[in-house]
């Protein structure tokens, strides 16, 4: 009788090899996936730091350029909020800057005659009439409105500054009278006007990074040093892991309109930024005479990157604060820009 082998299993040597090979590919994926989620947390942390924080510095930059619109001729006569110059600041080389500015940033919404609004169907061409000295205003938002403390300040069209001695409702008295008429607009065609002129809010704006390397934009009030609002400021945080803030600052001492040349070699350079208030002048720099400013921002990523280890380092210096070298895993950028104020 003939005897069949069966050939339906394996041999030993065959599952051992099929154990090795199965273990060599598991481990291949395995590799490959925990270097794809790295490159992934990689990116996720750069993407962070080139959004948010990227953003924050452009809100610094655009609210820079706006600085001294709408403000009163003589801020000595009429200070905003205590202050009497557009740019204010504080410098520090051991900590980041703070620079606190006056402008009319915020629409609060349009200019009407008194006792009117939209909606009441004012025959077009109408106007708000020179001397009137109680408007009403259509707020854009009837939770921001003006009072009679820290947003008394206003600018017509960024024509006509008055301050608020007086709210009801959305009629408010001013100061002083209008010094021009201010047309209503017809937008709609249909001969009645639809909208006023814009009325914004002339406030001050600090912008600071905190202990916890929290940049803040705090409106009205702030107390820098402690990069704090007071009870009635808004506090808007724009980013979080901003290691540094500075700022230098370009001048016009002489007042013929040109940034001064603090070095004398013919060009407006660099070296023409000052970054100590003790720098270039003995007794500090005037705000008034502040013509450009140049804005960073470092930021830090906020996880750190395991093949970046021991290349961590931030830039070094930026303006005049030196940073030691931390040789440790975070991805850091440094923006800056140099911003001209066009209305101090």
């Amino acid at each position: 009788m003939l005897l069949h082998k069966n050939n339906t299993g394996f041999s030993l040597v065959e599952l051992m090899i099929a154990i090795v090979v199965s273990t060599i590919l598991i481990t291949a994926v395995s590799a490959t996936y925990i270097a794809q989620r790295r490159s992934y947390v990689v990116q996720e942390n750069v993407s962070e730091i080139n959004t948010q924080a990227k953003i924050a510095h452009d809100v610094i930059v655009n609210d820079i350029k706006t600085a001294g619109f709408g403000v009163p001729a003589d801020m000595n006569q009429d200070p905003v909020n205590s202050l009497t110059t557009v740019v204010s600041f504080s410098d520090s080389d051991v900590a980041p800057d703070t620079i606190t500015i006056v402008g009319g940033f915020r629409i609060l919404g349009t200019l009407w005659p008194k006792g009117f609004g939209p909606g009441d169907n004012i025959p077009c061409p109408a106007s708000v009439p020179l001397g009137s000295a109680t408007v009403n205003i259509d707020y854009e938002d009837p939770t921001n409105v003006f009072n009679t403390t820290d947003k008394s300040s206003l600018s017509i069209d960024g024509i006509n500054y008055a301050r608020v001695i007086n709210v009801s409702g959305n009629t408010i008295t001013l100061d002083r009278p209008l010094s021009q008429d201010f047309p209503l607009l017809d937008l709609n065609g249909d001969g009645f006007c639809d909208t006023g002129r814009p009325v914004y809010l002339i406030e001050d704006t600090t912008f600071c990074v905190d202990a916890g390397e929290v940049l803040h934009r705090i409106r009205r009030n702030a107390n820098p040093a402690a990069c704090a609002p007071a009870a009635n400021s808004d506090d808007d945080e724009l980013a979080e892991n901003i290691e540094d803030l500075q700022f230098a600052y370009a001048v016009d001492t002489d007042n013929d309109g040109q940034i001064d040349d603090l070095n004398n070699d013919g060009v407006i350079d660099d070296a023409d930024y000052i970054d100590n208030t003790s720098a270039s002048f003995g007794t500090g720099i005037d705000p008034a005479t502040i013509r450009a400013v140049r804005v960073n921002v470092l930021a830090r990523a906020n996880q750190g990157d395991s093949n970046y280890e021991g290349l961590g380092n931030p830039p070094s210096p930026i303006e005049n604060r030196t940073h030691d070298p931390t040789n440790d895993n975070f991805r850091r950028r440094w923006w800056r820009t140099i911003v001209n104020i066009k209305n101090q």
